[in-house]
């Protein structure tokens, strides 16, 4: 049997780790805007309108690494009133990362390399991730705990599709190289959402039994 010690550990770290690349990648990103500099045709946009895209930077790095100590729970029992203050932080990240991912999808133009099915998978994606939080929440106000953790695991789940995905273009990289674009593109990006619905779903059906 693994204690509940070990078991926080898995799930601290691995979640964590899944959130390293994409919040490494976003205080990169971050740190360009601030500077100006490394200015290309793709990411032009962000240096035209660069408020959207900062604002949807810090709600995501503090959303996957703030979720990360919500979903433990042995760390959740021995901390349940920093779970619940931290827990009201996540839902306005949550919402502010999904709301602000829709305004850059309906908003921003489209880069050369995003392929027609990829704007309507992040629709998709940024309504679906809204809808889950948007239930967590009511459920926890209803005090119905369990459906609650459900749907913010959903919720949490789709917001870490940006670390699955440096996995999804793994192959890519290295069979074929350089960076996919078009429906290749957009067949990685949404499985790497894809695969995190399916975990999610599997690990609330787990928690059923």
């Amino acid at each position: 049997m693994v204690t509940n010690t070990k078991k926080d550990f898995w799930i601290i770290g691995s979640l964590l780790f899944l959130s390293l690349v994409p919040s490494i990648a976003g205080v990169i990103r971050f740190l360009q805007i601030m500077k100006g500099d490394v200015y290309t045709v793709e990411n032009q946009r962000f240096f035209n309108d660069p408020i959207p895209v900062i604002i949807h930077i810090i709600a995501v790095v503090f959303f996957s690494i703030l979720g990360a100590f919500q979903f433990a729970p042995g760390f959740r029992k021995k901390h349940i009133v920093w779970h619940r203050m931290s827990g009201r932080f996540l839902v306005c990240l949550g919402l502010t990362s999904a709301l602000s991912g829709l305004w850059l999808t309906l908003v921003y133009p489209r880069v050369p390399t995003d392929g027609d099915w990829l704007f309507g998978i992040r629709l998709v994606v940024g309504i679906w991730m809204t809808l889950c939080i948007i239930a967590g929440f009511f459920f926890v106000l209803k005090k119905k705990i369990s459906l609650h953790s459900h749907w913010m695991i959903r919720g949490y789940a789709i917001g870490m599709g940006a670390g699955t995905q440096v996995f999804t273009h793994l192959p890519w990289f290295i069979l074929v190289g350089g960076d996919p674009s078009g429906i290749p593109r957009d067949l990685m990006m949404g499985a790497g959402w894809f695969i995190n619905f399916l975990f999610a779903e599997w690990i609330i059906r787990k928690d059923r039994k």
